[in-house]
């Protein structure tokens, strides 16, 4: 499998973390009683799994590259498009986890609406985002980058794969994702 396999493989674990996190947000709106732990390992997922290990190895790796060898348009889309939401679904992220802590602290209507904007903030970026990057961006690297830089980006991204802590974290967040999976969907 090569890196964009691997990173379009990735956005698929991250559209079933997105239906996890979508299936909650429903239990949050019907529901007076919200599991908060389980809402907290799906932000943990988020932040460890979608944006450290894969949006990590993009930024790092592939937007790098494309910026560097291929120059003006793909500037435009990394920087003014990938970048700026990749930090979009940060804040999202950051807000959820904070809404959470609120609620927890006080189970208002108030808080239960500030989970549910933006675990649904979060979710209505990343799937167009994903989109975004599978139907357009990726297909635009593979067919103009050069060879060597994708040599380049193929090593470095199957180096982070190998590290064994890298794997580890990788392994854990997939079970937790398959554990969420199975009680929400």
């Amino acid at each position: 499998m090569n890196n964009i396999e691997l990173l379009k493989k990735e956005h698929e674990n991250i559209q079933r973390m997105l239906d996890v996190v979508h299936k909650a947000s429903l239990d949050v709106l019907q529901n007076d009683k919200i599991d908060v732990d389980d809402l907290k390992k799906m932000v943990a997922f988020i932040r460890r799994y979608a944006d450290k290990t894969h949006h990590g190895k993009e930024e790092k790796y592939l937007f790098k590259a494309m910026v560097k060898d291929l120059g003006g348009p793909a500037e435009k889309v990394i920087q003014g498009g990938m970048l700026i939401e990749h930090d979009l679904g940060r804040l999202y992220v950051s807000d959820l986890d904070e809404a959470l802590d609120s609620f927890k602290e006080d189970p208002s209507v108030e808080n239960k609406l500030a989970i549910l904007v933006a675990a649904g903030s979060y979710e209505h970026l990343l799937r167009r985002h994903i989109q975004k990057e599978n139907e357009t961006v990726f297909t635009f690297g593979e067919k103009h980058l050069p060879e060597k830089s994708m040599e380049r980006i193929e090593e470095q991204s199957q180096a982070f794969e190998a590290d064994v802590e890298n794997a580890a974290e990788r392994e854990y967040q997939l079970q937790v994702l398959k554990e969420l999976e199975e009680k929400y969907l």
